[in-house]
């Protein structure tokens, strides 16, 4: 039920880790950090699109707001997910996700060439 967060932790790098405050791999401790650093992920794209101040603030709220309580019950990610946003933000990488086939990419305007991948379907994500 935790294949979200596991795929997740199990996609950063040590550097990664550092960046994130991230001194304890497990959904926790990622579910807090994350939310302490949550910000506006400016002068990021989705699709090749940036988004838009409204969709940033949308994202900003939806990280506030998530239950910690809930990472072991599993967490929905979307194709247009808030914490796939914040994590190429933060970590200045791209992040390439397969969700049933079709593409979606993630791309901070400053970043490295090292993407962060996932692939997802409609029950089940996992990193690659």
């Amino acid at each position: 039920m935790t294949c979200y967060w596991d795929g997740v932790i199990k996609s950063l790098e040590k550097p990664d880790c550092d960046i994130l405050g991230l001194k304890d791999r497990n959904i926790y401790t990622l579910i807090d950090r994350l939310k302490a650093l949550n910000c506006r992920t400016l002068d990021m794209k989705w699709q090749n699109a940036p988004i838009t101040s409204s969709q940033m603030d949308e994202n900003m709220v939806h990280i506030k707001d998530y239950p910690r309580s809930s990472g072991p019950q599993g967490y929905l990610c979307s194709t247009f997910d808030p914490f796939l946003f914040l994590l190429s933000f933060l970590l200045k990488k791209p992040v390439h996700m397969d969700y049933c086939g079709s593409a979606i990419k993630y791309e901070p305007k400053i970043c490295s060439n090292t993407p962060l991948k996932y692939r997802c379907n409609r029950g089940h994500f996992w990193n690659l």
